[in-house]
């Protein structure tokens, strides 16, 4: 089994109609769930296009062309797009954006542009927190409650290994931190 790294954003049911909105204007969506998005070009995205993640990189400029935009943005899909409604009182959604293949996973993992485009969105939706889900290797949070954030979460099952000790590590790290102190 491979890698099925997700963009996870949580934020208000009402947003739905503006994500896909938003989706439709930066790619295209099917009847199926799966998304082609356009990404500005970065190095990690011209390395997947070339097939550098791959044990045997292609190099092939016609087949690296065919995911050009003709704005210069890359097309990347399928990207599946799921969504749940979340228990509790608030109304809240969680939209997954689940990376179709092994590659694409260590994509999502790499590239700033694609990291950029679900912030991004994240702000266009209001989302209340979006992170990508690296499965046993951790979480990284890129945006909470209107702020682009970069906070990695590694180690087994995410918190696992933190435990009950991840709130006293930031409250600690916080009050000693010079750029927290006024």
């Amino acid at each position: 089994m491979g890698l099925d790294y997700q963009f996870i954003l949580i934020t208000q049911e009402s947003y739905r109609d503006k994500l896909f909105e938003y989706v439709r204007k930066n790619g295209s969506l099917d009847y199926g769930g799966c998304a082609s998005l356009h990404f500005e070009m970065d190095s990690f995205i011209f390395k997947y296009l070339e097939g550098g993640y791959d044990w045997k990189p292609h190099y092939d400029k016609a087949e690296i062309e065919r995911f050009i935009e003709p704005n210069g943005k890359a097309s990347i899909g399928c990207i599946y797009i799921s969504i749940k409604k979340l228990d509790g009182p608030n109304d809240e959604i969680e939209v997954s954006f689940t990376a179709a293949t092994s590659d694409m996973s260590r994509l999502f993992e790499d590239s700033i542009s694609i990291s950029k485009w679900f912030t991004d969105l994240s702000m266009e939706i209001n989302s209340i927190i979006t992170y990508l889900d690296l499965e046993d290797d951790g979480a990284r949070i890129i945006y909470f409650k209107g702020l682009p954030v970069r906070l990695d979460l590694k180690g087994d099952s995410h918190l696992g290994n933190l435990g009950s000790s991840f709130f006293d590590i930031v409250k600690e790290f916080s009050i000693r931190y010079e750029h927290f102190r006024e």
